[in-house]
């Protein structure tokens, strides 16, 4: 049963640390190797691209920790970006274009998590098969050349500066703060965590399932609009495929945090280290010239090589890599899967 009385961890200190670790190695590396890395324009450019993928993340990882996955994002964001401009050009006002978009997002997420709750479709299936639908809709809607340009409101959001610092840096922060409060502090972010760690046992327990899925998938469609949104401010206009190169880097960064991908455990402070890390990493690559297929291929290896030690090489005591982080001790610790009790570990499918 979740306890609603005050706040339950499913992290320890030790899973937030070492990604937050990682980026300090990796900024100290690329220092070393990179004269000028760490000057204050270009820390700043990357907190900015960072913010951008960490913005989209905020969404996958909640599905992530329930369980899910949200493949719809690509074109979420693209069909946000199109309608924006297109409000826009047509004279709408700004806010209000701002507000249609995001309730758009809302309502592909609403539909990805209905189909997945109440109608028992694949996640998977779900969410690539929403992804294509927008992608024809994008496609009719734009007639193949979106018209338009962002809002000044979006415009300053994406690229100003207060107090020095980047405006969707700090909006960024804003939201890890709430977000982290949420799914730490309140009844449905226990229940986001305990429905992707069992949902038999949740549904036994009396938590809203179907609920806490459907809302969910609405909050993952809400972060990718948000993210479409303020793309189109950064870049001034909207086209076809802007979204296409953001999936894996969504992913990636949850996965390199240390977020389980099969539910239940991690948080969004470990997608923001990831996000960090693999935007350092990213940075130093380009800088020293190594072609964007290097780049794909760098996003895939690190993912199935964080897969493997998080699921495979764990569950194995003598194999040679968790072995050698048992011996290290606290770091075994963000590897290793939450304890599952006997009632827990009856878990069948909803």
């Amino acid at each position: 049963m979740i306890n609603a009385r005050g706040p339950r961890t499913y992290t320890r200190p030790v899973e937030v640390g070492v990604p937050y670790g990682l980026v300090v190695l990796a900024l100290v590396a690329s220092a070393i190797a990179i004269p000028g890395f760490l000057s204050s324009s270009h820390l700043s450019s990357m907190s900015s691209t960072a913010a951008y993928v960490g913005i989209l993340a905020i969404g996958e990882t909640i599905v992530l920790l329930l369980g899910g996955i949200d493949l719809s994002i690509p074109y979420t964001l693209n069909v946000a970006a199109v309608l924006l401009v297109g409000f826009q050009s047509n004279g709408m006002s700004g806010w209000l274009d701002i507000a249609l978009v995001l309730l758009v997002g809302i309502g592909v997420g609403v539909t990805n998590g209905l189909g997945i709750a109440w109608l028992g479709i694949s996640p998977l299936v779900m969410t690539l098969g929403m992804n294509s639908i927008l992608q024809g809709v994008a496609l009719i809607y734009s007639n193949g050349s979106p018209l338009g340009s962002a809002p000044p409101q979006v415009t300053t959001w994406s690229t100003g500066l207060m107090g020095g610092f980047p405006n969707v840096v700090i909006l960024w922060i804003a939201l890890t703060l709430v977000v982290t409060l949420v799914l730490v502090f309140t009844t449905f972010g226990r229940s986001i965590y305990s429905v992707g760690a069992n949902r038999v046992a949740s549904r036994l327990s009396g938590l809203p399932v179907r609920r806490t899925i459907v809302v969910a998938y609405a909050l993952s469609g809400l972060s990718a609009a948000l993210g479409g949104i303020l793309l189109t401010g950064y870049s001034g206009q909207a086209y076809l495929g802007m979204g296409d190169e953001y999936l894996l880097p969504v992913i990636a960064v949850i996965v390199i945090g240390g977020t389980s991908i099969l539910g239940g455990k991690g948080s969004y402070l470990q997608t923001v280290a990831g996000a960090l890390l693999i935007t350092v990493i990213e940075s130093a690559l380009v800088t020293i010239q190594v072609d964007q297929a290097g780049q794909d291929v760098l996003y895939g290896a690190i993912i199935l090589f964080m897969a493997y030690l998080n699921r495979v090489a764990v569950s194995r005591p003598g194999f040679g890599i968790p072995a050698l982080l048992r011996r290290s001790g606290g770091l075994s610790g963000w590897l290793r899967p939450p304890a599952r009790t006997p009632e827990e570990s009856m878990q069948a499918p909803d």
